[in-house]
This record gives C-alpha cells, sequence and structure tokens, in this order.
C-alpha cells in the first residue's frame, strides 16, 4: 500500500517542510494539484462536492506543479510526486511533454502524471481552449505525449495534432507512469489504457463499484501494463483496518487529504506536520 498526502491549497512558504516531514513519516509521495487560473464567479458545478460549490477560495495558491517537483525534489531523497490531476486539455501536448520530462529529469524520476479532462468550463474559457471536445483532445495529446517522452524523432496525423517529425530532449531515462483520474464510464476506460486510476473523494461504501465498473473497463481495452495502480482519495484520514480492507479489493494507494479537506485549514506547518507523524506511526509503519 502506498501513502500519498494531499498538498492542495497549503501556503507555499509551508511546502518544503512539508515535503521533508512526509518523507520522514514512510509516504510514498505528495499529490499536487493543478488549476491555471481560478475566476472569481464559477458557473460550473463541482462534481465532487453534494451542492456542486468549490471548497476553496479563488485566491487559493496553486503553484505550477512540475515546477513545484523539481524544487521539493531538491529537499528530499526518495519523495514521489504525483499531479492530482494535471488538466492535461488546457495544454498543448509539447509544452506538456517539455514540463513533464523536465520534472522527470530533476526529480530522478521521481513524478507520477496524474491527468485528468477537467471539470471547468470557465478556466478553458478564460485559457482560450475548447471544453466540448477535452476528452476526445485529451486521448490524443496522450498519445503525443508517449511518443515524445519515448525520445528520437517522432510525428503523429491525427484530428487533433498532424506534425512531420520533432524531437524532444532532454528526455527521462525511464517511462514515467500515468495515472488517469475520473469515474466516469470514459474516464474508467481511459485510465485502463494507461499505467493506473486516480479516484476522487469517495466514502468506503462508494469504492467497489467503482473497481468493478475499472475491471469490466480493463477487460474490454488493451491495458499498456499488467502492473496497474489503483490509488485512491478518501472522505477522511483512513486508519490500518480501511486501508487493509482496501488493498484485498486491490487499491495500490490513497490519498490523504488535504487539511483544507479536513476544515483544517488556515493551519500551522506544526499541525499539519503533528497530523502526518501521527498517520506514519501509527498507520504507515505497518506497511514499511
Amino acid at each position: 500500500m502506498q501513502f500519498w498526502q494531499a498538498i492542495s491549497y497549503a501556503p507555499p512558504d509551508q511546502l518544503i517542510e512539508l515535503a521533508r516531514t512526509a518523507e520522514a513519516a514512510g509516504f510514498t509521495g505528495v499529490a499536487i494539484p493543478d488549476h491555471i487560473v481560478t475566476p472569481v464567479r464559477i458557473e460550473s458545478r463541482y462534481p465532487y462536492t453534494p451542492d456542486g460549490e468549490i471548497l476553496w477560495d479563488p485566491s487559493a495558491p496553486y503553484p505550477e506543479p512540475w515546477i513545484l517537483a523539481a524544487v521539493l525534489s531538491q529537499a528530499t531523497r526518495s519523495l514521489r510526486f504525483m499531479t492530482y490531476v494535471y488538466i492535461l486539455p488546457l495544454r498543448d501536448p509539447f509544452s506538456a511533454a517539455r514540463s513533464i520530462a523536465t520534472a522527470a529529469i530533476w526529480t530522478g524520476n521521481r513524478i507520477v502524471v496524474g491527468v485528468g479532462a477537467g471539470w471547468m468550463a470557465d478556466e478553458f474559457r478564460v485559457i482560450g481552449k475548447s471544453f466540448s471536445d477535452r476528452g476526445r483532445r485529451m486521448d490524443d495529446m496522450l498519445v503525443v505525449i508517449r511518443k515524445l517522452l519515448a525520445g528520437g524523432a517522432v510525428e503523429h496525423h491525427s484530428e487533433f495534432f498532424d506534425f512531420e517529425p520533432v524531437q524532444l530532449a532532454p528526455v527521462p531515462q525511464a517511462p514515467v507512469p500515468i495515472w488517469v483520474g475520473g469515474h466516469s464510464n470514459t474516464a474508467l476506460y481511459r485510465a485502463a489504457r494507461s499505467e493506473g486510476w486516480v479516484g476522487v473523494n469517495y466514502d468506503e461504501s462508494d469504492i467497489p463499484a467503482h473497481l468493478q465498473r475499472l475491471a469490466d473497463a480493463r477487460r474490454r481495452s488493451d491495458p499498456v501494463a499488467s502492473d496497474f495502480a489503483i490509488t485512491l482519495a478518501l472522505n477522511g484520514v483512513p486508519d490500518a483496518a480501511l486501508c487493509r480492507r482496501l488493498e484485498d479489493l486491490g487499491v495500490t494507494g490513497v490519498i490523504v487529504p488535504s487539511w483544507l479537506a479536513l476544515g483544517e485549514e488556515p493551519s500551522s506547518l506544526e499541525h499539519k506536520q503533528a497530523g502526518m507523524r501521527r498517520l506514519g506511526e501509527g498507520v504507515i509503519s505497518l506497511w514499511r
């Protein structure tokens, strides 16, 4: 079982020490959120709360995730960095691949690319990207990005991207795992063709049905990875018994909620560190 600490909305001046504490407590890694901009007035419905309202203030911090991963890697030795999730259709595949490759190199291949199609149409409109075809465009982007990260001259000819041979350099020395977020049928099928799935904000009772749908999607697809990761964000801090039950269901990792999701933000660095250490001593230590 892997343990990831969500660091969404934590003050930027706390992040280096939080990364060091997470590593010392035995966490596998930290989960980094992503939005480019947050409109002050959001018309889109947030899909992960009952009332459709976002949990955070529009002024909450969103550091660029790949820069942040590279920075935090310099203060740690083994901690990994997962985007949770990187909204791929807001970018072009070339810039995204370059950022991912650079982060992979500077972190010593300690990144996981968690990607999603995005839910906030308002942000797409501000950035100037189409929202209605974001899923199909993301599928095409993933193909292009995998080609670019593999190195050498590549070309691509499709509905969204049509180019003659180009080359990205430098590229990582090891493959970068791509995990797909979301639990729509389309998202699960997309995840089934990647190296893993990232589930968002679940109670324990929700999980078996989603896992069954994921298993069905994997049977209908041509998986690229036999060592498939299933990482779930939970509605609450997990205890050891819950983690054992999830492991029995085939779950390979859990994401501990951010402090804001637990109603503990703003909070001091010391408060956050104490919570991570308690989880490390009481739960994570059982899997070390």
